[in-house]
């Protein structure tokens, strides 16, 4: 595995943006930038052997700063939606930043849009981040590092770890979108979802606070697949373990992609609410 840097653009403030290129011996890689950890680009071959970018992305720094898709970035210091913006905890009602709806959506102001550091290492690229106690309305300091690997298999790994020094909550992911043909739409791709049950929304698109079955739902996937609909965007409670908790394959690109999680939930959105610029 060998980490390349390059210099991108000056961010708002003054400081440098850098993309980091992690590529394994077989000359495939996935392309990192320390402003919100954004994932710009994971360049994989298809059956042929031909490369192509299976995530969608931007050209331009600026781009990415101005986007509101989230697109590839690290997302926190809470993933999904909190209603109404507030949680309680230890008895005390936490009001928090509301950026949709009424809602926080990905921690308000988020990670997503902060400069990381980016150091590489011999085990991958270490990101890192501060959120200050108080900061969007959550409680506690909080030091959240993730490091990015590639294997010679061509596993991207992201490590994700944080530590607060108040009780809080945290939920982290990553926000890329795939696309394992490179190009066109996913309807051509086929999804496999190990998980029995999932959590149903409202309209808002917030937990109803219920745990139901997938069978004779349209959430059903334990049997691949293709989307029912282009607007989709559903919580799958996993099986425990580091099991595989979905597989993505494209048959025209031949390419197949294998998701794997420590969690107990995992987001499945097929990015309807993106717009086309």
């Amino acid at each position: 595995m060998e980490i390349t840097q390059e210099f991108w653009g000056t961010f708002t403030d003054g400081s440098a943006v850098y993309r980091y290129k992690i590529t394994n011996k077989k000359g495939n890689s996935v392309t990192v930038t320390n402003l919100g950890g954004i994932i710009t680009s994971i360049m994989m071959p298809d059956a042929s052997g031909v490369p192509g970018d299976v995530v969608l992305g931007y050209d331009s720094m600026e781009e990415y700063i101005k986007d509101d898709g989230y697109l590839g970035a690290m997302i926190g210091r809470f993933s999904n939606r909190i209603a109404n913006g507030t949680f309680q905890l230890n008895g005390k009602t936490w009001n928090l930043t509301k950026n949709q709806s009424g809602n926080t959506l990905h921690g308000g102001g988020g990670i997503h849009k902060k400069l990381w550091k980016a150091t590489p290492t011999e085990d991958g690229l270490l990101l890192q981040c501060k959120c200050l106690d108080g900061e969007d309305g959550f409680p506690g300091e909080l030091n959240i590092s993730i490091l990015c690997s590639l294997s010679e298999d061509n596993c991207l790994t992201l490590d994700m770890k944080a530590v607060s020094d108040q009780d809080t909550v945290c939920s982290l992911t990553n926000h890329s979108y795939f696309n394992l043909a490179s190009r066109g739409d996913i309807l051509s791709h086929q999804f496999q979802i190990c998980a029995e049950k999932h959590t149903p929304l409202t309209a808002k698109l917030l937990p109803e606070g219920t745990i139901r079955p997938v069978e004779g739902t349209e959430y059903d996937f334990r049997e691949k697949k293709p989307l029912p609909a282009s607007k989709f965007d559903a919580n799958y409670v996993l099986t425990e373990g580091y099991k595989p908790c979905a597989v993505v394959t494209e048959e025209t690109s031949g390419r197949t992609m294998t998701v794997f999680s420590d969690l107990p939930a995992m987001q499945f959105y097929a990015g309807g609410g993106l717009t086309s610029r």
